[in-house]
């Protein structure tokens, strides 16, 4: 069950819209009759995006090119509201990372959230409109799980990154909040490659043992970039099947 949102008109940028939970997200806020904005690396998926969702505007850029992300968001002018999804997950043990899979980590992950954030507040602030912004952190930004280490890194430093960014933009009347979902069925799980037994032994310890679906984490973000969420900021919520009750 969805509920009931309108941001009809509003501008919202998605980054990584092109699969996933970002392209669920294009497409909730696109049939909602938003004014959608999208940024990926994967052109083909962009533009089998553009097909299904002809209103979409995207462009393809690396964010893990500064300038080239910095001046193609500010490119697509004043926005409403932000949707910071996408990340790149890379498994491996602790003695197994290296200096290029923890730098494109933290680049995607972290550092180009910085980038885009900067970007659209910069923009929010000019038009003194106020905002919402919602950052993909994980349960992982707090519980440890094998192979994840990099990854859990980038996450805890999104969810602190958004209460500071909570702090300081509440006076431009700017609220942002973290999802941090549990294991969820996307490409970027999938792709992880992740085996039978280490999934068995993730899910065995939610209450409710399956992934997470897209559209389930859809929901959450709409309301908290909603004004349902008003009095919402700095928070992490947690959307996991209940794992972090155990």
């Amino acid at each position: 069950m969805s509920i009931n949102t309108n941001f009809a008109g509003k501008r919202i940028l998605i980054t990584g819209g092109g699969n996933g939970l970002g392209r669920a997200l294009v497409k909730k806020f696109h049939e909602g009759n938003a004014l959608v904005f999208t940024v990926d690396r994967d052109e083909e998926a962009l533009k089998k995006l553009k097909i299904e969702f002809p209103n979409v505007t995207y462009a393809v850029v690396d964010l893990s090119d500064w300038e080239a992300t910095r001046k193609t968001v500010e490119s697509f002018g004043p926005m409403d509201h932000l949707v910071n999804n996408a990340g790149v997950l890379i498994p491996e043990t602790f003695l197994e990372i290296t200096k290029d899979s923890l730098e494109k980590q933290m680049n995607v992950n972290y550092i180009s959230m910085v980038n885009v954030s900067q970007a659209v507040v910069k923009g929010m602030i000019q038009s003194k409109t106020g905002g919402s912004i919602v950052n993909l952190s994980s349960i992982s930004n707090k519980l440890s799980f094998e192979r994840v280490g990099a990854y859990s890194a980038t996450k805890a430093a999104v969810t602190m990154l958004t209460k500071s960014m909570a702090l300081e933009l509440g006076v431009h009347n700017i609220r942002v909040n973290c999802v941090c979902p549990g294991p969820m069925d996307t490409e970027m799980m999938a792709g992880a490659k992740f085996s039978q037994a280490t999934l068995d032994s993730v899910l065995g310890r939610a209450v409710f043992r399956r992934l997470i679906e897209p559209s389930e984490a859809v929901d959450l973000i709409c309301f908290l970039l909603s004004s349902l969420a008003g009095m919402i900021t700095g928070s992490a919520v947690v959307i996991d099947g209940g794992y972090s009750t155990t």
